[in-house]
């Protein structure tokens, strides 16, 4: 959540495309203020008429558990009175719950009217003077937007586009799907040099990946009553001898510390030139599976959604030692991380899911943090696509559901 100094409805219009990642339309956007600070910002597709009132109940109930001071109604149109029902919806509920309400604005064909526009507070009729409504600002000429770009937001031209940001992207998924397949094949080898698994615990195409009951390597790997006394202690001795090495193997994972430091560093005086290969992309997703190391890496990118005190001393020590810059501690920072593990996220095939789903819940828990939660929410329902059951995505698909909010604010982070 990004605080900018922003005094009029023509301000807080110029920067909602900023906060929301694209430029609205046919939509309702809340745009919620608490002290003085801007955001989060909720935001709806118009619904029919008749999913109107469920529609601003879920809305209301969302806004209970936010509790935000004020906030701005904004329904964009394409024809006249397309979010008026909603907004009116909205409106009520919100003075009810006792949410002040800075406007309530119509925009519509780059023009908008408030309640400058209107007699006294009604959000009927228009005065004779404002029935053409206002130009939408020039952005270029107000400073709040310019704080924006200054750190690197360059809004979307559309919703599509903006959940484009967290799906595979084909053209550039090819290489890191080979890279991870690589990487099965070596953890494979790693684990069985000798071959004595069966071959339902590998799977490499040489032993036919998932065991039938056909298979003739498999046959033979059972009890033989041929088998000789000294034969199966050797075979039994080289199976604990392959377990011990799994089992080692998933200790011992690569976390890539070094990669997840260049995710994690400061943006340097020429701008971010972040930038990782296809094998790295690979090493990076995988690095996920351990749970303790990706929750680990969540708290320090956003520390508002992992307490910090939560991290494993391991992890602690690892990113101590790679990221002496240390956890973020903004926003800001947080949204510059957050861009580096989306371009990852997009260069991960589904056919992956497990690596998949892991680094999109990454990045949907550090979009949650900064406010953005159309992309948490595309973040959460992609992992959950392509991995149904897994657990941190669904806790935060719940959370954006509700509007479940961090508990403790950025400026407590810095603090």
């Amino acid at each position: 959540m990004t605080s900018v100094k922003i005094s009029t409805t023509e301000e807080l219009l110029a920067v909602l495309p900023h906060q929301l990642g694209h430029r609205p339309e046919q939509c309702v956007a809340i745009i919620m203020v608490t002290d003085r600070v801007l955001g989060p910002v909720a935001r709806i597709d118009i619904p029919p008429e008749k999913d109107v009132g469920p529609t601003a109940e879920h809305l209301l109930e969302s806004l209970g558990r936010v509790r935000p001071q004020a906030a701005m109604l904004v329904g964009h149109d394409t024809v006249p009175g397309e979010s008026r029902s909603l907004l009116r919806a909205l409106h009520k509920g919100m003075v009810a719950a006792g949410i002040g309400i800075i406007d309530h604005v119509v925009v519509r064909d780059g023009r908008w009217w408030g309640w400058c526009c209107r007699p006294g507070d009604e959000l009927d009729g228009l005065l004779a003077e404002h029935v053409d409504g206002h130009p939408l600002p020039d952005e270029a000429t107000v400073p709040a937007v310019a704080e924006f770009i200054a750190r690197g937001s360059a809004p979307l031209a559309s919703r599509d586009e903006l959940g484009a940001l967290v799906a595979e992207d084909p053209a550039v998924s090819h290489g890191v799907g080979d890279a991870l397949a690589n990487l099965g094949e070596r953890f494979d080898d790693e684990i069985d040099a000798e071959g004595v698994l069966p071959c339902g615990t590998r799977d490499d195409e040489e032993r036919g990946g998932a065991c039938r009951s056909e298979c003739d390597c498999c046959d033979s790997w059972g009890d033989d009553d041929d088998e000789g006394e000294e034969e199966r202690a050797a075979r039994e001795a080289a199976l604990d001898e392959a377990l011990s090495r799994i089992r080692a193997r998933i200790r011992e994972l690569d976390r890539v510390p070094d990669l997840w430091a260049q995710v994690l560093a400061p943006v340097g005086e020429r701008g971010d030139t972040f930038a990782v290969s296809d094998d790295e992309v690979a090493r990076l997703a995988h690095s996920l599976v351990d749970k303790e190391w990706r929750d680990s890496l969540v708290a320090w990118m956003s520390p508002v959604m992992f307490p910090l005190d939560l991290v494993d001393d391991a992890s602690r020590a690892l990113l101590g030692e790679h990221v002496p810059a240390g956890p973020t501690t903004t926003s800001e920072q947080s949204e510059v991380v957050l861009r580096r593990v989306l371009h990852v996220a997009t260069r991960i095939p589904d056919e992956f899911a497990l690596e998949a789903a892991a680094m999109c819940t990454v990045a949907g828990c550090v979009a949650w943090g900064v406010g953005n939660g159309a992309t948490a929410g595309d973040a959460a329902e992609r992992a959950l696509r392509v991995h149904p059951g897994y657990t941190l995505a669904g806790y935060l698909s719940q959370m954006v559901h509700h509007q479940m909010r961090p508990r403790h604010p950025w400026s407590e982070v810095a603090a």
